[in-house]
């Protein structure tokens, strides 16, 4: 059987023993002030899932990009900024391993 369930976002992302687990969360009602979230599910997966995931959805947001549904910002947010900063000047052990540091620009919807 499977089911569909919609999620306007996430909340309580956490990882214990090699599982990472997050809620998926609804929007229930938004006063002035605040809003009330609503729990509707929940997910756990291995970091290698959570990998995959990360790809195929990454490819989604590039074709929605491409389409102009979504629009890189230009702003750098400080995380991004030390990112680009530590792949400048890499360090000893980033060069000895030959891994690749990935930069996820925040996106805007248009």
């Amino acid at each position: 059987m499977q089911t569909t369930v919609y999620a306007d976002g996430i909340a309580n992302i956490s990882m214990l023993e090699g599982i990472v687990r997050f809620d998926l969360i609804n929007i229930t009602q938004i006063d002035k002030d605040s809003r009330t979230l609503k729990t509707v599910g929940s997910v756990a997966m291995s970091v290698p899932a959570l990998l995959r995931t990360y790809t195929e959805l990454s490819g989604v947001l590039n074709k929605l990009i491409e389409q102009g549904v979504v629009k890189k910002t230009e702003t750098q947010s400080p995380v991004t900024a030390s990112v680009e900063t530590a792949a400048a000047a890499p360090t000893k052990s980033n060069t000895s391993t030959g891994s690749d540091s990935t930069v996820i620009e925040p996106l805007r919807l248009s």
